[in-house]
This record gives C-alpha cells, structure tokens and sequence, in this order.
C-alpha cells in the first residue's frame, strides 16, 4: 500500500511538474519582442521532420553587426541566418544575394505588406492578438503573419519574448516549437 501511495504521489508530483514546465514554455515573456535575438537554442518542427536553431556569433557585414544563427535539420543540411536590430526594427541579411530585408518592424499595423529579398513572397501581417494550437500549447496574443509564396501560402506565428512558434498551412498547424531538446 505505501508503494502505491508513493508512486501516485511521485506521478502526481511529475505531472504537476510537467504542466508548470509546459506553461511556461507557452507563456512567453509579456512584455518582450515578438522577434527577441537572444533566444540562444530552439528547437522546431516542421512538417515530419524538425531542426535546431542555434546561435553562433556575432559577425560584421558592411559595418553592421548581425547575429549568426544555425539551423540544423534532421537529416544534417543546415541553413544560416543573420539578423540585426535597430531601434525595434528586426532585419534579415542574405548573403548570397547581398540583400537585407524587414522581418519585422513594431509600426506595421494589420494589413501591413512587404516583400522577401527574392521579392516572390508577400508578407502581410494579419495581428498581434491571433491564436495558434500546436501539440504543446495553446497560444493567445500571437503576431501573425502571412507569407504567400506563388506556389503556396503559409501563416507564421510569434510569441511576445521567445519568436518564432509555428506554422499553419490551409489552416492546419504544420510547424511548432518544442520544448523537447532530444532527438
């Protein structure tokens, strides 16, 4: 009997436990950036597979320090991604074809468009108060915005003080955060 006590008190305990672990991860940081550069590791999924993002460094292109991150899939290819902010702003620098763009600018209002560096993506924000169901949360008072490709549309989501969140296309969630750093 004291064995079956203790071990629904551990479980209860694990559970309770589990759930605050989980809230927090959901809650984000009220009054942070919906885009915060000082996220260090994530980790998301992305349809049936998933990557980490991680930082790197601090790197200095055309006078403008850009932090570095990488991102490193499932099955080992990896993309970089730099990016810098300016009183709020949150630019994207590509290399490879020596442009920067606007990830996102705390002025843009709903409704707001704006095009990627290859200029075949249109970005449109939908609002700062979206909702968005993934296996770990359900989020409230997400930034949304959509991003039509000419070949497909997806709608990305931001938590104040952690960024990025997950996806949806046609209205299903096809990408999320995960609190789970293991493989």
């Amino acid at each position: 009997m004291k064995v079956i006590i203790l071990t629904l008190t551990i479980l209860c305990f694990g559970i309770t436990y589990a759930q605050k672990e989980g809230q927090d991860f959901c809650k984000g940081i009220p009054d942070g950036a919906y885009f915060p550069l000082d996220i260090k590791e994530k980790k998301l999924l992305w349809s049936d597979t998933f990557y980490f993002e991680m930082f790197e460094k601090d790197t200095i292109i055309k006078g403008n320090k850009y932090l570095k991150f990488k991102q490193v899939w499932e099955k080992g290819d990896s993309d970089i991604l730099l990016f810098r902010e300016k009183s709020g702003i949150v630019f994207q620098y590509f290399p490879e074809n020596n442009k920067e763009i606007i990830r996102i600018d705390p002025s843009f209002r709903p409704g707001y468009t704006w095009k990627n560096e290859l200029r075949n993506c249109t970005f449109t924000l939908i609002g700062y108060d979206e909702k968005l169901e993934t296996p770990y949360c359900q989020y409230n008072g997400l930034l949304a915005i959509k991003a039509e490709y000419p070949k497909v549309t997806y709608v990305f989501y931001y938590q104040k003080g952690y960024g990025y969140v997950g996806a949806t296309k046609d209205g299903k969630t096809i990408s999320a955060a995960s609190p789970e750093w293991k493989d």
